[in-house]
């Protein structure tokens, strides 16, 4: 289980009892770790230490429960995954995560033109399902992602609405799924994209949100909305470029506060499933997938673990965007429906297939991972990573993602209204991946922070925003120093606490991404770091 850590973990040494060496600083340098920060002669420095296991729910970061609007969902969905057997014994899988991932049809999210499964008076069976979910992940503290699917491809009834199906000028196709005609729309239809467009516009109407919302994953196209195996009005590819500008544009001009991924998949918006050696093609799907990028796209890749489909290609792709966005990594096999089929890929068991999936996943230095769901609990994805891998969860919490903290820091105990002060502070993290303060639906928008706390209620009286530090610069294995000079006026006369946070600077400059500190953390999110008498 999550270790607890109950340690003192904090240092302060009076400036006064030490010789100090003085550094020089640039406004951020990637200094070895053993390198100590500049402390001017007049402040007390603060070492801290760092809270390695606790799972923090910050932003797109941590495991992601995922659950459909279709029939087989089960009813006793969330007393399944408040009591699911482990080899720890039952555990709330709702601890270890961050998110609920919803993954439905179109028809199902929207079953009548303006009537929406959010509706109070849509009262289908997706509509009671989606609320049973969506109330259900506001209890536990989990964020809402979506994916809206089309094709009805290896369906077992129509994914895009009947009100669409039967509009003039609407064209598209029928597929058989066991015994089942399905019908699914050609995406370059120009009736389509004006249905979805003001589907889309809607959903973003709703769920623009942050403090609701983790992600959005488009483009819904294509097989399992997957974005391949599409089939266009044509018997090839000539639509692809249009309909991909026009859909990942769509997303990204609706969706301006949440994050939008897309899968990099090399077979992107193409007629195919699947080509192994293409250059000519692959070379497309990496164009198409940078321009997607360039409008502000995550990643996502949803066959992690299968060496069959996640290959060179993809693991190369994952490599050339590292930093610059970051990724959800989902498992491809699937318990229940591919049984020894893992032996092709050389998995004796359902333990290696996590331990691939994992090993896919820091090699992509991936912020999320998965826990999918099938009907039959015993038979499911997380069910086989509670007790096949249950290490291989703590491990991601502990090292996936971003964790950040302060090492080391600086601040002055005397402030004389009128005089400017200068503080040292330099910062870690100590996952894989990285904070995506660098995604257009964040820009500017988390930032250090130091305030002066009450002392009695411990909330900021004074806050001063450091704007020179990007926490997406903070990457493992590289500390990140800053100098922060301010001029204190105005300042009522009194004793505070120093603290620093890492804010939402839309949200009043409250503490939006928790600090991986062991103590010290206010109830509001604060490290607190030292006494201050202002003068």
């Amino acid at each position: 289980m999550l270790e607890k850590f109950k340690n003192a973990g904090m240092k302060v040494i009076g400036a006064g009892l030490f010789i100090v060496f003085i550094l020089v600083f640039s406004a951020c340098s990637d200094d070895n770790d053993d390198e100590g920060t500049g402390v001017p002669v007049e402040n007390t420095s603060v070492s801290v230490v760092p809270d390695r296991t606790t799972l923090y729910k910050n932003p797109m970061l941590g495991w992601v429960i995922y659950a459909g609007l279709g029939s087989g969902l089960s009813d006793t969905f969330w007393e399944d995954y408040d009591n699911m057997p482990s080899s720890e014994g039952n555990i709330k899988v709702s601890d270890y995560a961050t998110t609920l991932f919803i993954r439905g049809a179109w028809s199902d999210f929207n079953p009548e033109e303006d009537k929406y499964v959010w509706d109070e008076d849509v009262n289908t069976d997706p509509a009671r399902r989606f609320k049973m979910l969506a109330e259900g992940a506001k209890e536990r503290n989990l964020k809402l992602a979506f994916s809206f699917i089309v094709d009805s491809q290896d369906k077992h009834y129509n994914f895009t609405p009947a009100y669409v199906k039967d509009a003039p000028g609407m064209t598209g196709y029928v597929t058989t799924t066991g015994s089942v005609n399905v019908w699914s729309p050609y995406p370059d239809n120009t009736v389509f994209q004006q249905y979805y467009e003001k589907f889309i516009k809607a959903v973003a109407q709703k769920y623009d949100d942050p403090d609701v919302v983790q992600f959005i994953s488009g483009t819904g196209l294509g097989k399992w909305g997957e974005s391949h195996t599409v089939r266009y009005s044509t018997e090839d590819n000539a639509p692809r470029e249009q309909v991909f500008d026009w859909v990942t544009s769509l997303y990204a001009e609706a969706f301006k506060n949440v994050p939008v991924v897309i899968n990099y998949h090399r077979c992107i918006l193409s007629r195919s499933a699947w080509f192994d050696s293409n250059d000519e093609q692959l070379a497309v799907a990496e164009r198409l997938l940078n321009k997607a990028v360039d409008k502000g796209f995550s990643l996502r890749h949803d066959a992690f673990g299968m060496k069959s489909y996640y290959k060179t290609w993809e693991k190369n792709y994952a490599v050339n965007k590292k930093y610059k966005r970051p990724i959800i990594g989902e498992g491809g096999w699937v318990k229940n429906s591919h049984g020894n089929s893992i032996k092709n890929d050389g998995y004796a068991s359902y333990a290696d297939v996590r331990k691939g999936e994992f090993e896919d996943a820091r090699a992509a230095s991936v912020n999320m991972m998965d826990f999918r769901y099938t009907k039959n609990t015993v038979n499911g994805e997380t069910y086989s990573w509670f007790n096949d891998a249950f290490p291989l969860i703590e491990q991601f919490i502990s090292e996936g993602g971003y964790r950040l903290y302060p090492d080391r820091l600086s601040l002055p105990s005397q402030v004389n209204n009128g005089s400017e002060i200068t503080i040292e502070h330099r910062w870690l993290n100590l996952g894989w991946g990285y904070c995506p303060a660098n995604i257009p639906q964040w820009k500017d928008k988390y930032k250090v922070a130091f305030a002066l706390l009450d002392k009695e209620t411990l909330t900021p009286r004074y806050t001063f925003i450091d704007t020179a530090p990007e926490l997406s610069d903070w990457v493992k294995g590289k500390p990140a120093n800053y100098t922060f000079t301010r001029k204190i006026s105005d300042v009522s006369k009194g004793e505070y606490v120093w603290a620093v946070g890492l804010v939402d600077t839309t949200k009043d400059n409250n503490v939006g991404i928790q600090i991986s500190a062991r103590e010290n953390i206010t109830p509001e999110g604060w490290l607190k770091l030292l006494d201050v008498t202002v003068n």
